[in-house]
């Protein structure tokens, strides 16, 4: 590894960490540092936590206890980050415009308002009024969803309007598809396909749809009305649920599922999932993720790609899953 790379991985580790990070816990995590020796290790970091500074990172030296006996480091994502933008309903019109009127490939700047609208789209649908204005055309959206399902799902959005449609999941009752009810509070792109994320009449939740899966037009559920619909929750953050969970996706009664995973990996999936499920540091570096499941063949996929970094420990049902599938996996290698 050079050192971008480990100066990378050091402000991720230090940038996510809920509490200060011991040298120990960065050694044992950060590859790169774990094979140097002790004295090289503190040289070594030493090093590039005088490059950290110099280039403005604003790392911190805390006590890991109340007695202070013992510190730690860690990046105040405060001081690291900018100011969040916050757009007033103008302005976010404003935007939806510009993008509309550069839809065309040889208009000036339509790559770069296309892709500025495309970064900025999870905070545009909060409050704002389109009036009787066209949604814009998503030009920039892969056509695995009809359009004109993807910009009445935006402009429901930003009116904060109740819509309706049909749609077919993939979980348990595979193939039959339900009527739903939806206030939509954003949308997200990730991997080349469009979500809606919302509240869910039927199953009384904030839960996330793909749009490919939509069957039906979209219509609003009160036509005759002109909105507001709902009011989207003051502590609802798109961000949130902008992520793929593909184990929690689908249909079917959730099961909860503690999977353990080693030092190495632990900070890592800390960062990335510790502020939706429950995360337990253990005492020797690693941690311990309680994920909700619903669709078990994700959920076993996503276990299995950290090879030995990661072990279900709960529900016994998973856990024998995993095993079965490793004594496949060995059984075709002709190891077993």
């Amino acid at each position: 590894m050079n050192k971008a790379e480990r100066l990378i991985d050091l402000i991720a580790m230090l940038l996510e960490a809920r509490k200060p990070v011991t040298l120990e816990q960065i050694r044992s995590s950060i590859p790169g540092y774990e094979q140097a020796s002790t004295a090289a290790f503190k040289r070594m970091f030493e090093r590039d936590k005088s490059e950290l500074r110099e280039m403005g990172v604003p790392l911190r030296v805390e006590p890991v206890d109340a007695l202070g006996e013992e510190v730690g480091y860690r990046i105040p994502k405060e001081e690291y980050y900018l100011p969040e933008l916050d757009f007033t309903p103008e302005e976010k019109v404003a935007l939806l415009l510009v993008n509309r009127l550069s839809s065309g490939e040889l208009t000036p700047f339509s790559r770069e308002a296309q892709a500025a609208l495309k970064k900025l789209s999870p905070d545009l649908g909060e409050g704002s009024r389109l009036g009787n204005a066209a949604p814009p055309r998503l030009r920039f959206a892969p056509m695995r969803e009809r359009e004109d399902i993807l910009n009445r799902l935006w402009q429901a959005a930003v009116e904060c309007r109740r819509v309706r449609f049909t749609y077919r999941s993939l979980g348990k009752g595979k193939g039959r598809a339900q009527e739903r009810e939806l206030d939509p509070y954003g949308l997200y792109l990730e991997r080349g396909a469009w979500y809606v994320v919302g509240f869910c009449h039927l199953r009384g939740e904030i839960r996330s749809f793909r749009v490919s899966r939509i069957e039906s037009q979209v219509e609003f559920a009160s036509p005759e009305g002109e909105g507001p619909d709902f009011t989207r929750p003051a502590d609802f953050r798109l961000e949130r649920y902008a992520r793929i969970l593909p184990w929690e996706f689908e249909e079917g009664a959730p099961r909860k599922a503690r999977v353990r995973f080693s030092p190495r990996m632990a900070w890592q999936v800390e960062r990335d999932l510790g502020d939706i499920y429950r995360f337990e540091w253990a005492p020797d570096g690693g941690g311990i993720l309680e994920v909700k499941v619903r669709n078990e063949e994700a959920f076993l996929n996503w276990v299995l790609s950290f090879a030995e970094d990661a072990e279900v420990m709960a529900p016994p049902e998973l856990r024998n899953k995993v095993k079965r599938r490793l004594e496949k996996l060995l059984e075709s290698l002709g190891q077993v």
